[in-house]
């Protein structure tokens, strides 16, 4: 399921900018043409069983850090800044200015999402053929740009532990808990990703 040639998938970590500033010095840079894997990761992402998706996610982000359009865009073309827009908008020295500021006058860890805290990406109309996920969200670092924790809320939860344990059979070194039944939360050095149920999901 996994690509071994890693350059075949340099698109996936490729310069972010911020306010026009690059800020991500270590991708290779952007690759429009010259391969079929943006095309091949889209199908794994779009007709994958759950199990196998979440496996090629961890997969991912052990290659590296993702960018996150590139990231979200492989799921839906309609995703889109819904917090921290102005940190978006406005770059990191601003944002850090707001942040202490905020922080100096309503006290440390009190910073909202506009003044410094963090960007949410959302996803949402996600292409996947099971229709097993409602949306997608990604908590992304204002330092870097990186995502911090990426949330799949999915329509229904499946079999936690049955997940849990196919995971670990394809990966020996990360962290997977079950947080009071109805959350599943992967765990490594610079990400989170969690499984949880959409309370806000369609419903017939």
């Amino acid at each position: 399921m996994y690509t071994n040639n890693s350059e075949e998938r340099k698109f996936l970590y490729s310069k972010l900018y911020f306010a026009g500033v690059i800020v991500d010095t270590d991708s290779n840079g952007f690759d429009w043409f010259g391969n079929d894997e943006r095309g091949q990761l889209g199908r794994i992402i779009k007709e994958s069983n759950f199990t196998d998706l979440i496996c090629e996610l961890v997969h991912i982000f052990k290659e590296g850090l993702p960018n996150y359009y590139e990231l979200s865009s492989l799921f839906s073309m309609k995703y889109e800044i819904v917090q921290g827009y102005l940190i978006s908008r406005y770059g990191l020295e601003t944002a850090r200015k707001e942040k202490e500021e905020f922080e100096r006058r309503f006290g440390k860890g009190n910073a909202g999402m506009d003044n410094g805290d963090k960007i949410i990406c959302r996803v949402e109309n996600v292409e996947r053929g099971d229709q097993d996920i409602s949306k997608i969200e990604m908590d992304i670092d204002i330092e870097c740009l990186k995502i911090n924790d990426l949330y799949l809320f999915v329509n229904e939860i499946p079999d936690l532990n049955e997940l849990k344990t196919n995971i670990e059979a394809k990966f020996d070194d990360i962290d997977i808990d079950i947080d009071f039944g109805n959350k599943l939360i992967i765990k490594d050095k610079t990400y989170r990703i969690i499984v949880l149920e959409d309370e806000n999901r369609m419903t017939d």
